[in-house]
């Protein structure tokens, strides 16, 4: 499905991405992992073309029988509707915030099939979010981004790549700043709608750990460069180079578990039955507004010299309850 054939891409002469060579076939999740400045995202971009001024690339990049590099901009807009869909790094700033979730889905499906009606665009939105795990009764379409959980928001960002049927869906960090259930959730959906769609997925990441659950085929960058890949069966026994084994060191979880104590008893912050409600927008002006209780009396104490983590799934009311404080 997608053939990319000694990539390379400088930008204003500064050399960036050196020689990039990979395949994603159908079915097929494909995970391009390194470190942050590594060339992932940019070689994202190559696909998509959508690079930064001064870029100029070179090689060769196959979406099925078509090289991208050879089209105009006009062409590239119609596969950026039809064939390749991207999920952006940061969902709150990739999606509106003065748009409903439902406006934001309906304006992919209207693009991307046209001649559909409206009421057929606006059951084509729903069908599309609840398949990301967003019902319609619990996040209706009129639905503003700012009401979401960060991981709610990116199940939308999601709906609005799959709203398109794309054949090649590329995922750049989809679970930056997650907590860990739901980047889980997030890997597990993705991989359901690659099986069940037949697509290719591009996964980008930084966390090994991550996508190697996932993953078919893992894929190593570092400074612009592939150093090291492999089938996800045998990448792990496999590996030669150090720069892999310590990505690989980086995604292990080591816990200290030591207690410390060292806080005298001065209170510096006291919260005592912090409750929060939201008022849901009704689906219509005849039907009353539900409420969401996102704190329930929620209390705790800061000491000086202490340190307090808020840990919990995404949608739980942590910064909720920052905010309030």
């Amino acid at each position: 499905m997608l053939n990319i054939q000694n990539l390379c891409l400088s930008i204003y002469g500064k050399e960036i991405l050196k020689n990039i060579n990979l395949n994603v076939d159908a079915g097929q999740v494909v995970a391009v992992v390194g470190e942050s400045g590594s060339g992932k995202s940019l070689t994202a971009s190559s696909i998509m073309q959508l690079l930064p001024n001064g870029s100029e690339t070179s090689g060769e990049i196959w979406l099925s029988d078509a090289d991208i590099l050879l089209k105009s901009e006009k062409q590239m807009c119609a596969v950026r509707v039809h064939d390749v869909g991207m999920i952006f790094q940061e969902p709150m700033s990739a999606l509106n915030p003065l748009q409903t979730i439902g406006n934001q889905v309906i304006e992919a499906v209207r693009y991307a099939h046209k001649g559909l009606s409206r009421k057929e665009q606006r059951e084509k939105a729903e069908i599309t979010l609840h398949r990301v795990g967003l019902e319609q009764s619990r996040f209706p379409l009129n639905t503003y981004p700012h009401k979401l959980s960060g991981g709610q928001r990116q199940r939308v960002v999601i709906a609005i790549a799959l709203a398109q049927d794309p054949k090649l869906l590329i995922a750049d960090e989809p679970t930056t700043a997650l907590d860990v259930t739901t980047q889980a959730q997030i890997m597990a959906l993705l991989k359901k709608l690659v099986d069940n769609s037949n697509m290719g997925l591009l996964l980008i990441s930084h966390d090994l750990g991550v996508v190697s659950q996932v993953a078919d085929h893992i894929i190593i960058m570092q400074d612009g460069a592939v150093i090291e890949q492999g089938d996800r069966g045998s990448f792990f026994q496999e590996m030669k180079e150090d720069y892999t084994k310590r990505l690989v060191a980086a995604s292990q979880l080591e816990l200290d578990k030591e207690r410390r104590n060292k806080h005298d008893d001065q209170v510096i912050l006291e919260v005592k039955n912090i409750s929060k409600n939201y008022k849901l927008t009704s689906e219509s002006i005849f039907s009353k507004n539900k409420i969401l209780s996102a704190l329930n009396e929620v209390s705790f104490s800061l000491n000086k010299g202490e340190n307090i983590g808020l840990v919990g799934e995404s949608g739980c009311g942590k910064s909720t309850l920052s905010r309030c404080i």
